[in-house]
């Protein structure tokens, strides 16, 4: 087993903020080689003010450390936190993975080794979350145990479902499982669980059978892929960890350029894989109008190292890579020229692109490998920017002897080579700019690419996945921002956030400014998912009762005010209360009012022939009546009622206790004869002048009002009208006043009288 002596390319992409942002995320390993291994992130950053950056596995915090500008930090992780060498681990779900988070932009690389081998995965950030991937890794050129594919696939969010096709029938994985008997496989991932998927070496078909693997989810996930460990030559030379984390299908484009690491080209171990998305994919090298290939989707080809174009600098060779349709780029590289200590690495390469940076500001202890023992590799820097630009690093302007240097069939672009770099690497140029290093110490070596993988807009949530809460964004490093809902631009939407109100397809058009033509991102569609029906709603209750509050069922997660956790709450009084339910990562509130029901009102009596019809408004009908509280009846009517006091008492439906009212029941005068005997003379109410409103009217036949009993007159009639006898007849009368409660309940007496004059 050959010791490593990787290669480390890096391309930056500041003004899209790929690699440099405040969101990381690592999916898991299987390990073939297990000997010596240490492993640790490494963060830095552009910030001058120190901020905290937190570390998390399996959704755990394991660790939280400060970064800033000049002071670049490391931070040791377990093993078993990311990367496993046992069987029973993969092909289910587990909590290796990193994410990490801070509350401001920063690089971040997972540098990982085993005693012979090492390799460091470059973070894409956001960039490198998405929802559909081809799988790539180093061919294998030779058979062995120690040799294996592995593919590990982390999720962002919960209930994401990961189905993985398009690999060959003849693949055999490591768990049995061959490509005829499952030709596809599907596995669902809460946030922060991963899959491994991974083949032995040993087998003629795992050689290349799971190159163009495609990987779809539902939701956002972050995948790892490569060899751990691999073989690219057809002899023990060459071997290697070849790692990196991969990018959605959406970041690619469809033209790179490469710039040779260490290795000569006679030995051809430096070169690239090239994985094709789409059918009909013509590959042109350097400046060729006519196709080294044309590939189908998931089809790879190799590019060897003869392709690498001597650009007028002894070791100094670059190339251009373009197609018709979106491509990924591996790079494989060496680090040294020494044939017995070569060996290989794989690293993914960024699209040019018009939204690459002009400033690359800062990775940190660039020539630094977590390793079992002190290395002191040697670091060659590889500069590619636009033709014209003056480039700086670290502040130190570029000798002639370092470049420009031209790249065949595209001239608007130059490469550049600067040895010897060490330390915190800062890349300056007056124009569009990527950069890469290659390093080695002997036998070790490390590489992997930094940033450069978000110069294509995207879409992507920042938080919430419903409406209202959702916040979608792109980085915010652009000159200009419109957002546009199904196709129309949203007035006023012009920062590089944006909230929802509705679900549909979103786009934002964003431009650099300059010669740089704005573009539009991808559609991002916002899709709310079907909630659960709610069977929470405002009630009523007693005053002194309590009920039951049902959220509903179905939901995943209940959050009540009252500190409960389940779908109902019991024994509730009068109050308001709300929930927060959780379904399918969605969490929406939702709020109940429990109120005291009102109490229905005695709003009139009418009383006639002792008989009293009971009048109730308010409440909730239906209503029942009683004059004792215990028998009760459904009409509002009562017959024969004796003289004297009588209470009525009324409840509605929600049977809480009654409310009533007392009425006097009075003896009514029926018959009046005005002749002076003191018998029956008058019809008089005076005793009940102290009633509320008190009213006494006396009608004749025709609906003449004949009388109005005032307290002047004492609410007494002598069957006169302006002091003249009317005549012998049956009157219409009507006596009434309101009772002294809350209500003001209206007590209405009517009926004839017979008056009979003589003259």
């Amino acid at each position: 087993m050959k010791k490593i002596l990787l290669i480390f390319i890096l391309l930056f992409s500041l003004a899209a903020k790929a690699q440099r942002d405040s969101e990381h995320w690592f999916a898991p390993m299987m390990a073939r080689l297990n000997d010596g291994n240490k492993q640790a992130l490494f963060l830095s950053t552009d910030s001058t003010i120190p901020f905290p950056v937190s570390i998390y596995s399996n959704n755990t915090l394991i660790g939280t450390i400060t970064i800033s500008k000049g002071n670049p930090q490391s931070f040791d992780v377990p093993w078993d936190d990311i990367i496993t060498g046992t069987q029973s681990e993969v092909f289910k779900a587990t909590g290796r993975g990193l994410y990490v988070k801070g509350e401001k932009p920063f690089f971040c690389t997972f540098r990982f080794s085993t005693k012979n081998h090492g390799e460091i995965l470059t973070s894409k950030g956001k960039a490198g979350i998405g929802k559909k991937f081809y799988a790539a890794y180093g061919p294998l050129g030779v058979l062995g145990t120690n040799y294996n594919f592995t593919c590990g696939v982390l999720a962002t969010e919960d209930n994401t479902t990961v189905t993985v096709s398009n690999y060959g029938s003849s693949v055999q994985f490591s768990n049995g499982m061959t490509g005829t008997t499952n030709p596809t496989m599907t596995f669902t991932l809460n946030k922060g669980q991963s899959y491994i998927m991974e083949g032995s070496g040993s087998i003629t078909a795992n050689q290349t059978g799971f190159i163009g693997a495609k990987i779809e989810s539902t939701k956002p996930i972050t995948v790892t892929n490569g060899n751990f460990n691999g073989q690219i030559t057809n002899s023990m030379n060459g071997g290697d960890i070849l790692m990196d984390q991969s990018i959605p299908v959406e970041r690619l484009g469809t033209e790179y350029i490469l710039v040779k690491g260490i290795g000569l080209i006679s030995q051809n171990v430096e070169g690239a894989i090239v994985v094709a998305t789409e059918n009909n994919t013509q590959v042109f090298l350097n400046d060729a109008t006519i196709p080294v290939a044309t590939l189908n989707e998931g089809q790879f080809y190799k590019v060897t190292s003869s392709s690498y174009i001597n650009s007028g600098f002894s070791g100094h060779y670059n190339m251009r890579i373009s197609t018709n349709k979106k491509i990924y780029v591996y790079q494989l590289m060496a680090g040294t020229t020494i044939m017995s200590d070569i060996t290989s690495g794989a690293n993914y390469i960024p699209p040019l692109n018009c939204f690459l940076p002009k400033k690359i500001d800062e990775i940190g202890m660039i020539n630094i490998l977590p390793y079992y023992t002190t290395i002191t590799p040697l670091v060659k820097l590889n500069i590619i920017t636009e033709a014209g630009a003056t480039v700086l690093v670290n502040g130190t302007a570029l000798s002639a002897t370092q470049g420009p240097y031209p790249v065949s069939g595209n001239p608007n672009w130059v490469t550049y080579s600067v040895s010897n770099v060490t330390g915190n690497i800062t890349v300056e140029s007056t124009k569009a700019v990527t950069a890469g290093i290659a390093a080695g110490d002997g036998n070790v070596g490390y590489g992997g690419y930094f940033a450069g993988f978000s110069s294509i807009p995207i879409i992507a949530k920042k938080n919430g996945n419903c409406i209202p809460g959702m916040i979608l964004e792109v980085d915010d490093s652009y000159a200009s921002y419109q957002w546009s809902f199904n196709g129309n631009p949203i007035s006023g939407a012009i920062a590089n956030t944006y909230t929802p109100t509705k679900p549909g397809n979103y786009t934002v058009t964003v431009s650099m400014g300059g010669t740089c033509a704005p573009v539009t991102t991808p559609v991002f569609e916002v899709v709310v998912p079907p909630l659960p029906p709610s069977l929470l709603v405002d009630q009523e209750i007693c005053i002194d009762a309590t009920t039951t509050l049902d959220a509903g069922a179905g939901y995943e997660s209940y959050e009540w005010n009252t500190g409960a956790t389940t779908q109902t709450i019991s024994n509730v009084g009068p109050g308001n209360y709300w929930v927060i339910l959780g379904y399918n990562g969605c969490f929406s509130r939702q709020e109940a009012a429990v109120k005291v029901a009102p109490n229905p009102i005695i709003k009139k009596i009418d009383l006639e022939n002792k008989k009293a019809t009971v009048i109730v408004e308010g409440g909730k009908p239906p209503y029942m009546y009683s004059t004792d509280n215990t028998s009760w009846q459904n009409s509002n009517v009562f017959n024969d009622l004796p003289n004297g006091q009588k209470r009525f008492y009324v409840k509605d439906a929600f049977n809480c206790e009654p409310v009533s009212v007392e009425v006097t029941i009075i003896n009514i005068i029926n018959a009046i004869t005005p002749n002076g005997d003191n018998i029956n003379d008058v019809i008089s109410y005076r005793d009940l002048g102290y009633k509320k409103d008190l009213s006494f009217s006396v009608y004749d036949r025709y609906g003449n009002n004949v009388f109005k009993g005032t307290a002047f007159n004492n609410y007494t009639w002598d069957g006169r009208f302006s002091n003249k006898k009317v005549l012998t007849g049956t009157y219409w009368y009507t006596l009434s006043w309101k009772e002294p409660n809350l209500q003001n309940t209206a007590i209405t007496y009517t009926g004839w009288i017979l008056l009979k004059n003589r003259e």
